[in-house]
């Protein structure tokens, strides 16, 4: 009998990860669902932002290592997705149980990224403008100066983030990469398919309808390719993984 998966998940700039909760109600019983929050948002409110790659990698690393499953993968969406590639290398330099595999959704590959635009994003209005652009920000946030100002500390913090990440090539992990997009977001196909250099196992390519938050705008789809592909990473050992045919869903 095939163990469970825990699949530790990763929120995008500026977004807490409590609504992968959601995600609960449309997977089965074998998969459970780990938000990973950062600090300064959702059940982590009262904290500091942490604003480096380094810095947020090391912490969301040492927490989520507390207590590693038998089995278990990563998953992020955009900078959740980078985030979730520095875990995994982390976890590898610690020389701890390495995940089954690396989901990643809406993200360019790390050899890809270009982020320097993010620094002249000085003000509130930038933000919003920016915020606005990638269209994934409910139309109540902008209505409470609350919700607002909480989400716009978040993606201040976020993108100083993405512009701290330095790429250094390195050894690839040995584990496979999911690699999940939309076919209109402005990441292309080229810098999603660039993941595949990051491991020596095999990878596989879904795209769907939809841009930036196809995951989102197409959830009931998304999660049944997501459920799939770990499915098949779950019920393989850690060597001889089959080879993974690629979809257009």
């Amino acid at each position: 009998m095939t163990n469970s998966l825990t699949l530790f998940c990763f929120a995008c700039a500026g977004a807490s990860a409590a609504p992968f909760q959601r995600w609960c109600r449309q997977i089965p019983p074998w998969f459970r669902i780990v938000p990973v929050e950062r600090p300064g948002r959702g059940s982590r409110l009262g904290e500091p932002h942490v604003r480096t790659f380094e810095n947020i990698v090391r912490l969301l690393t040492r927490e989520i290592s507390r207590d590693l499953p038998q089995d278990y993968a990563l998953f992020g969406h955009s900078l959740g997705a980078l985030l979730a590639f520095g875990c995994a290398q982390e976890i590898r330099r610690l020389g701890l149980r390495p995940p089954k595999a690396l989901a990643v959704a809406g993200s360019p590959a790390p050899s890809c990224r270009d982020d320097n635009r993010l620094t002249s994003l000085s003000t509130d209005q930038d933000l919003v403008d920016e915020l606005k652009r990638q269209c994934g920000t409910p139309d109540e946030v902008y209505a409470s100066p609350e919700l607002l100002r909480l989400t716009l500390d978040a993606t201040a913090a976020d993108f100083a983030v993405c512009a701290s990440f330095r790429y250094e090539s390195a050894a690839p992990l040995s584990i496979p990469i999911f690699i999940l997009g939309g076919r209109h977001d402005e990441i292309g196909e080229q810098a999603l398919r660039a993941w595949q250099v990051e491991t020596t196992a095999k990878t596989a390519c879904d795209l769907f309808d939809g841009g930036h938050f196809f995951l989102r705008e197409h959830e009931a789809t998304f999660l049944t390719a997501l459920t799939n592909r770990l499915d098949s990473a779950r019920r393989k050992p850690a060597s001889g993984l089959e080879v993974l045919l690629e979809r257009h869903i």
